[in-house]
């Protein structure tokens, strides 16, 4: 994966932050402790190792990145589900929208960032 354009890895790194930030903030309304908090808490902590794998590759950024190899396979497993749900939503949506564009961009980033975690786990 490392034939990537400048401007994708910009988009997959902004992927990235704008999940954790619409999650950050449904976290903020959510009832700490229900099962939906603690999966979302999951996949928040798997968007922040996964942004932080794209920089840490690209950027040089967090070279000695502070996450155990526990987190990062966990990490790997929760975007490699959220990658098997999100093509449901592509044929669910006209070709060349706003909301299409961004989830085809939200695949390519969960696909470069598992590529990675399998890279940093084996």
């Amino acid at each position: 994966m490392e034939n990537i354009s400048a401007e994708e890895k910009q988009q997959s790194i902004e992927a990235f932050l704008s999940i954790i930030r619409k999650s950050e903030n449904a976290l903020a309304h959510m009832k700490p402790g229900a099962p939906q908090t603690k999966l979302l808490e999951k996949r928040l902590k798997a968007a922040r190792i996964g942004a932080d794998v794209l920089d840490a590759r690209w950027e040089g950024k967090g070279k000695g990145l502070d996450v155990s190899k526990k987190d990062l396979k966990e990490a790997k497993e929760v975007l490699e589900g959220l990658l098997l749900t999100l093509p449901s939503f592509l044929e669910k949506l006209k070709s060349g929208s706003g909301q299409r564009t961004y989830i085809e961009r939200r695949i390519k980033a969960f696909q470069i960032a598992v590529s990675y975690l399998n890279d940093s786990v084996n």
